[in-house]
């Protein structure tokens, strides 16, 4: 829920968002893109029968009818970059989970997002796919200065991925930490205690 709100898709009852230490105000997702902000849901919002390319430049100011010749070098330069393989021609109904977020991915940054929210982005995909996933973020948070806002159930993805954890539990912050911490200290972050260590046999 605080994801949605921060990318424009839910309204905040009361509070700030703050970009740099400066508040942001705003009521849709293209608002939220305008400051910066974007976000790769569970499911990614593409359209089916849209080839890549066509999904690549779905959303972007200027009309319907964009530069198709600059945004297909756009496309090939981020998708060599990141090390993905995309076929500009394939529709979205040929695409895997993890070749759909990579897409949406490439769309936001060619958006000109610069804190990039993943809502649970393992989920449905292989330990290949994630570990092409996570190289790409690195990347992008060490050269490109990317924020990277990672949700995830996933502890072993947490400890593997992030560089500070924070912990809402009901709807509250209770508590970050800088990495590296232990699986036991986010648990007990979670819960209020660490899980009890099953009986030895």
């Amino acid at each position: 829920t605080l994801m949605k709100i921060l990318s424009g898709f839910y309204l905040a009852d009361r509070g700030d968002i703050l970009v740099d230490g400066r508040p942001e105000h705003y009521t849709t997702p293209e608002g939220a893109i305008r400051a910066g902000i974007g976000m790769l849901q569970q499911d990614p919002l593409d359209v089916g029968p849209f080839t890549v390319l066509e999904n690549f430049v779905y959303g972007r100011p200027g009309g319907v009818l964009p530069e198709w010749k600059a945004a297909r070098e756009q496309f090939q330069q981020l998708n060599a970059r990141l090390g993905f393989d995309l076929p500009l021609s394939a529709t979205i109904e040929r695409l895997s989970i993890a070749q759909r977020q990579q897409l949406e991915i490439l769309r936001l940054l060619a958006l000109g997002v610069r804190l990039l929210i993943l809502d649970e982005p393992t989920t449905g995909i292989s330990a290949e796919q994630k570990d092409m996933l996570f190289n790409s973020l690195k990347r992008l948070a060490r050269e490109d200065g990317l924020t990277i806002l990672f949700v995830s159930h996933k502890l072993e993805d947490v400890l593997e991925l992030c560089d500070e954890v924070a912990v809402l539990r009901l709807g509250k912050l209770v508590g970050t930490a800088h990495l590296p911490v232990t699986t036991n200290d986010l648990v007990a972050m979670m819960f209020g205690q660490e899980l009890a260590r099953p009986p030895a046999a």
